[in-house]
């Protein structure tokens, strides 16, 4: 019987100990699994931003042909043959470089984007370079500053084919929502700054060349592109992460601003001055052209950089994450040799020389044996079983706490916009630079009726009027714009860089999208119409004038009769 009993506690007791074998297995396959998942999800984002940053340099070298293309078809006749010679070794070097982009997206498994690549991009280089070389190829007596306009205009469609494949490579990326995330952006807005910052001297190319007034279309592309190259300048700054604004980035980003936000920019506003009071401009279009380009070397320099660092940032990351995966391996392999060289020390140098000493005792007094121990054997394991499901669970509810804890600070529970606090975290930011005040536009949306509908239809119906007007607010503005629901069925839209027109334009599209829009209840069978009034105010010395005006305009607004906008 005892020996019965003692094989039954040493089965018991193998079982038990692999359990425990089993138990850490388990959480160190979850383990390096989620470990491989964060270094796949790593090296996939490194990838992606080498894609993304190939695609952008051939933006960078596409856009600077306009720079030996301005020159050539600027060019007096002594000139000419020089230039071309500059202008066709920089498309060799052009077409060499989309044929590496071609390979570079090919490997990294951007289907999708290479056929616009390698058709419409090539379609539309080839038009502007033939629209280029067919300008250039006219007698002086032909050439007219609209046909010269037209060429550097093929140009500029060239250059948005270009962006259409970074912005397809950057909506296929599947790592972009990773602690990269910034580059991913920062990759575009890089290369919309590097190129509208050359259409700065493009737009006013022709005129300055033909020493003619400056069409209000050209002048009017000018002042755009000027405010567009200070406004992404700006943003890089508030994009790039502040652990990552390395003196080098400092210096380089202050050298855009100096020579040239602060000299090029002024050089041509000057120029556009002269054409307003029919003055003789003080630059031939050639020299436009080359003192531009050595003042823009600052903002490609800025934008080397950049990518540059982006790639770092990603391999950096990658090696954090393999580092992570190979130290996880190693522990759990450590844990598991650990236990079952602990299981195979407790069975043979313990517990064998103790039921050995058992059946000894019991053989010598001829005494049934009573297996108290057999209890403890089983209940041990399954103690600490349920104790690492409990802690498992313990940390998952944690996690799960913390996010919700993140969301609900900053996030308005019905409608998923920004709530109150959001608000005051970016009253605060623009309070760090008062200017900032001055270039916002607030629009105040308030639903019209809304008493009437909590009263009539009940709160439940207010509150799917409340969803509704949230959702077109999201869908009709930009995501860098700012969406706070200010009260029960206020909302407040804020963006920056933004004048009177913009933002009038902006509130009326809203009016009309939420006027149209009928909400069906089910209760009921039928629809009920929603509408909203809207106050829109730009610019204040600070936060609570600029609020008082939109409140103001609202107020207008409902006086003069609901669905409308008053500014």
């Amino acid at each position: 019987m005892y020996k019965l009993r003692s094989k039954h506690i040493s089965q018991r007791l193998f079982w038990s100990m692999m359990i425990i074998i089993l138990s850490l297995l388990f959480l160190s396959i979850s383990l390096i699994v989620s470990s491989y998942q964060r270094y796949q999800t790593a090296d996939r984002a490194l990838t992606e931003i080498s894609a993304l940053r190939a695609v952008a340099d051939l933006a960078n070298r596409i856009s600077r042909e306009r720079a030996p293309a301005n020159k050539v078809m600027s060019s007096s006749a002594e000139e000419l043959a020089a230039n071309l010679k500059e202008l066709h070794a920089y498309r060799e070097k052009v077409n060499l470089q989309i044929e590496q982009t071609l390979k570079t997206l090919n490997t990294a498994g951007f289907s999708a984007p290479l056929p616009q690549l390698s058709s419409n991009l090539k379609v539309s280089l080839q038009q502007g370079r033939q629209a280029v070389d067919a300008y250039a190829a006219l007698p002086q007596s032909e050439r007219t500053s609209q046909k010269l306009d037209h060429a550097i205009k093929q140009m500029f469609t060239a250059w948005d084919s270009c962006r259409d494949v970074l912005k397809l490579v950057l909506v296929q990326s599947e790592a972009k929502k990773t602690s990269v995330s910034e580059y991913y952006t920062l990759i575009l807005i890089l290369a919309d700054l590097r190129d509208q910052a050359g259409r700065v001297a493009s737009n006013i190319m022709a005129a300055v060349t033909f020493a003619e007034k400056m069409p209000e279309e050209n002048l009017a592309r000018s002042l755009q592109t000027q405010h567009q190259a200070k406004y992404l300048w700006a943003l890089v700054n508030t994009i790039q992460p502040e652990q990552d604004k390395t003196p080098e980035y400092l210096a380089l980003y202050q050298q855009v601003k100096t020579q040239f936000l602060d000299q090029s920019i002024p050089m041509v506003t000057r120029l556009m001055d002269e054409s307003r009071h029919n003055q003789r401009y003080s630059l031939s279009g050639t020299q436009l052209t080359e003192s531009i380009v050595d003042n823009f070397a600052t903002v490609v320099n800025l934008q080397s950089y950049l990518l540059d660092y982006s790639v770092k940032v990603a391999e950096k990351d990658k090696q954090q994450a393999q580092q992570k995966l190979i130290f996880t391996v190693l522990v759990a392999l450590i844990c598991l040799i650990t236990a079952f060289f602990t299981m195979i020390y407790a069975r043979n140098g313990v517990f064998r020389p103790l039921m050995k000493a058992k059946n000894t005792i019991l053989r010598l007094a001829q005494h049934k044996g009573i297996d108290y121990e057999g209890e403890n054997a089983s209940a041990d394991p399954v103690t600490l079983l349920e104790a690492i499901k409990k802690l498992k669970s313990v940390l998952q509810q944690r996690d799960a706490l913390e996010f919700q804890l993140r969301n609900i600070a900053n996030t308005d529970s019905l409608t998923g916009v920004s709530n109150r606090l959001a608000l005051d975290e970016y009253i605060k930011y623009l309070e760090k630079k008062p200017e900032k005040f001055t270039q916002t536009a607030l629009i105040i949306f308030d639903i019209d009726d809304f008493k009437y509908v909590n009263d009539t239809f009940g709160h439940i119906v207010g509150d799917e009027v409340i969803r509704l007007v949230a959702e077109k607010l999201q869908f009709n503005v930009r995501t860098s714009d700012l969406i706070v629901r200010y009260g029960g069925d206020e909302f407040l839209v804020l963006i920056e860089q933004a004048n009177f027109h913009d933002a009038w334009v902006v509130a009326n599209k809203i009016l009309k999208e939420i006027g149209s829009s009928e909400l069906y209840i089910a209760e009921l069978n039928e629809n009920i119409q929603i509408s909203v009034s809207a106050g829109v105010a730009v610019g204040a010395a600070s936060w609570m004038a600029l609020l008082e005006k939109a409140d103001k305009s609202l107020f207008q607004a409902k006086e003069n009769g609901k669905n409308k906008v008053a500014g």
